[in-house]
């Protein structure tokens, strides 16, 4: 399971203000360089071109969105979280704009040649049709021509490892997390102590197969033409790949 990049209201519960520099303290460590790597890849393989127009959904903090606008993307990116879009708007990235946005309402903006949706930002949501309208907005932003690309945790690679229960020490905090499965999603939560006060967070995705992914790409009209199973683009495979990286196109 692979947390979001920033506070999603929708995904993560029990979020006071004056906790989240706690929370993210949790994710201090990611790769940097894994993720950089990983929007050059997708850009190459797609054949975008500087002054491309693309939308970063549920761009958390901004820092994918910031990277694309480095390689000379016109960026729209979205989040819901008021908190991450100020962090994402700190950067001051040229070529990148950010704003609020509930992802299961229209676009404020169409006519994109690329819509990225990375890092497990999906699933959030309660029932099957506001997942469906998340892909049918997508879907409507495009460019006819354009690329939808998903990026979603494997669950086949991971459910046989759960339950877990892990003590973790990030940014000065002590975590406590455990990781589960319900029957429809993966939820972790996590605990941790501050000055005798004590912070807790949970974060749920839900669990999508392969096959449920791809027909949720098709009845929004977009056709899946390739699947990958990592970061580096490598062959996906049903119960080792780490994830499953969707690229379907509006014909």
């Amino acid at each position: 399971f692979q947390a979001e990049d920033g506070i999603r209201d929708v995904a993560v519960t029990g979020v006071q203000t004056c906790a989240l520099p706690i929370y993210h303290a949790l994710y201090a460590h990611r790769n940097e360089a894994e993720a950089t790597a990983f929007v050059e890849t997708l850009v190459k393989h797609l054949g975008l071109n500087p002054g491309s127009k693309v939308v970063d959904v549920a761009c958390g903090k901004g820092r994918h969105a910031a990277h694309l606008a480095e390689m000379g993307m016109r960026v729209l990116g979205l989040d819901l979280s008021e908190n991450s879009i100020k962090q994402a708007h700190s950067l001051q990235k040229e070529g990148a704009q950010f704003l609020c946005h509930d992802m299961r309402e229209d676009f404020p903006e169409k006519g994109f040649h690329a819509v990225f949706n990375l890092f497990t930002s999906f699933g959030y949501f309660e029932s099957a049709q506001e997942d469906q309208k998340v892909l049918q907005n997508m879907y409507e932003a495009c460019l006819p021509g354009g690329y939808v690309i998903q990026d979603y945790l494997n669950a086949n690679s991971v459910l046989g490892d759960l339950p877990v229960n892990e003590r973790v020490q990030r940014g000065g905090f002590q975590f406590n997390t455990k990781k589960y499965r319900t029957e429809t999603h993966i939820v972790k939560d996590i605990q941790v102590e501050d000055a005798g006060e004590v912070f807790a967070f949970q974060e749920k995705v839900r669990i999508f197969s392969f096959d449920e992914l791809v027909q949720l790409h098709q009845k929004a009209g977009l056709e899946v033409i390739n699947v990958y199973g990592d970061y580096g683009l490598g062959d996906f495979e049903t119960n080792s790949s780490p994830r499953i990286v969707l690229v379907s196109r509006k014909s």
